[in-house]
């Protein structure tokens, strides 16, 4: 789908101005190092979907889009390489439930620096019997 007919179908939702939340960014730390950071969505629908719904999930921190190779989600306890939940293998019996947040992690050494940061999100899900719902979603954060 092109980027203007993707917009087109997003300026019609709801939910595109509450996928981004600024609850919990923040830096990841592992072993005493900063190795990342995260942020978190919320579901651009009005129900919980499974994981593998999940079609597109596009991040740009201060303009500059994050490669989909240093995203992972965690959801259900879990961390999955962003890529892994695109591929028709993934298991249909993990879920993203109304009302809670879907964790989207980016590995980056360093992870980034508090304070506030332009955030931009685009979010494509699955839908039954509909086309997937596009959400895109720009909003300034605040890390911790």
């Amino acid at each position: 789908m092109e980027q203007k007919e993707r917009v087109s179908l997003a300026a019609n939702s709801m939910y595109n101005a509450h996928v981004l939340t600024d609850v919990g960014c923040r830096s990841i730390w592992e072993e005493g190092k900063k190795i990342g950071y995260c942020v978190n969505l919320k579901i651009n629908y009005y129900r919980g979907m499974p994981l593998s719904c999940i079609d597109e999930i596009t991040l740009s921190v201060d303009g500059e889009e994050i490669d989909s190779g240093d995203l992972y989600v965690e959801a259900d306890g879990r961390v999955f390489p962003y890529r892994d939940i695109l591929k028709d293998t993934m298991q249909i019996d993990y879920y993203w439930r109304f009302g809670e947040l879907l964790r989207v992690i980016v590995r980056k050494p360093g992870g980034i620096e508090q304070g506030v940061h332009r955030v931009k999100v685009i979010l494509g899900l699955r839908r039954s019997y509909t086309p997937t719902m596009i959400a895109v979603c720009e909003k300034n954060l605040t890390f911790a």
